[in-house]
């Protein structure tokens, strides 16, 4: 059997060379390393969301205090929330006053591997009252600070110092 030029040419049109394979497998290889380690960051800010909503009720019961007493609870049983290591949450092993008379109180996360970073670190929520006396304004930090702050939202990307856990 004799092959012209075009039937050859037929033949190698039909798959795919192997430097054609090897390249579409980097690029995805590259895609895969750039795009998992956002996704696990978006999971664990997912659960995070978990330890914020509970911290809008803890919130709501230390201003309900502070607005009826005219000072902050330095117990949880004081603001009337579960004793600590008594939450009900399946990342948050447990959530503490800080026992001043600031009204700050923190979230303790569980160990977790799906909370990376995250996994037995604090959540610091700190209050801060308007100068009018009106509405209570509520800023949050994390330990690690260099470790997790790509894991929470951008409102609590503050550093947990002496300074922000302290009184004003």
């Amino acid at each position: 059997m004799i092959l012209h030029g075009s039937d050859v040419m037929n033949r190698k049109e039909r798959g795919f060379s192997l430097i054609e394979l090897i390249i579409v497998v980097a690029i995805i290889g590259v895609l895969v390393a750039i795009a998992l380690p956002q996704y696990q960051n978006y999971q664990t800010r997912a659960k995070v969301t978990e330890a914020l909503v509970m911290a809008t009720s803890v919130q709501s019961a230390i201003a309900t205090y502070y607005n009826s007493k005219g000072d902050w609870p330095l117990t949880n049983e004081e603001a009337g929330l579960p004793p600590e290591g008594e939450s009900s949450s399946t990342y948050i092993k447990k959530i503490a006053m800080k026992g001043t008379d600031c009204g700050h109180f923190r979230i303790k996360f569980e160990k977790d591997s799906g909370l990376g970073a995250l996994s037995k670190k604090w959540l610091w929520m700190k209050p801060v009252v308007s100068t009018d006396g009106g509405s209570i304004e509520w800023s949050c930090a994390v330990e690690s600070f260099n470790n997790t702050q790509k894991l929470v939202p951008k409102e609590c990307r503050n550093r947990a110092t002496a300074g922000f856990k302290g009184c004003p």
